[in-house]
C-alpha cells in the first residue's frame, strides 16, 4: 500500500511540473499587412536573440499560402526573451527570394516592428521585440516592402 501511495504522489508531482511548464508557453502573433496578391507563399522565420538572427538560426519557421491583404502567423514559444522575425513573399513559388542584379529584392519582404532596411537588411536592433515573463500573447505587426 505504501508503494502505491508513493507512486501516486510521484505522478502528481510530475503532472504538476508539466502543468507549470505548459503554463509558461506564450504565443507570438505576427500580422503581415499589405500583401499584394494571392500568388505564392509567405516564408516566415522566428529568431531568438541576436546570435540566432546573426547566424541565421531560426528557432521556428512557417510557410503559409499568400492571401491578398493580411496574414496572421502564430508561433508558440516557451521562454520569455528577445525575438525577431523576417519574412518574404515568394510570389513565383520557387522557394527563394528573387533579387535584381544589384541584390535588391524583387519580391515582397519585411521584418518585425515594420523595420525598414537601409542599404542592406534591417539590423537586429530595429527588428527585436520582447516576450515578457507572464505574457500569454504578444502581437507584432508589419507591412510588406515591395
Amino acid at each position: 500500500m505504501k508503494k502505491r501511495t508513493f507512486n501516486l504522489v510521484a505522478l502528481a508531482m510530475v503532472m504538476g511540473n508539466l502543468h507549470s511548464f505548459a503554463s509558461e508557453a506564450k504565443d507570438i502573433e505576427f500580422q503581415i499587412q499589405g500583401i499584394n496578391s494571392n500568388k505564392g507563399k509567405l516564408y516566415v522565420q522566428l529568431f531568438k536573440g541576436q546570435e540566432g538572427y546573426k547566424n541565421g538560426q531560426a528557432v521556428n519557421a512557417s510557410i503559409v499560402n499568400a492571401q491578398k491583404g493580411e496574414a496572421k502567423i502564430m508561433f508558440s514559444v516557451i521562454e520569455a526573451g528577445e525575438y525577431a522575425i523576417r519574412f518574404f513573399h515568394d510570389e513565383n513559388d520557387n522557394g527563394k527570394l528573387e533579387t535584381n542584379m544589384f541584390g535588391m529584392p524583387t519580391e515582397g519582404y519585411g521584418y518585425s516592428n515594420s523595420a525598414k532596411p537601409n542599404f542592406g537588411p534591417a539590423t537586429y536592433q530595429q527588428i527585436k521585440f520582447n516576450v515578457p515573463t507572464g505574457a500569454q500573447k504578444v502581437v507584432n505587426k508589419t507591412q510588406v516592402i515591395y
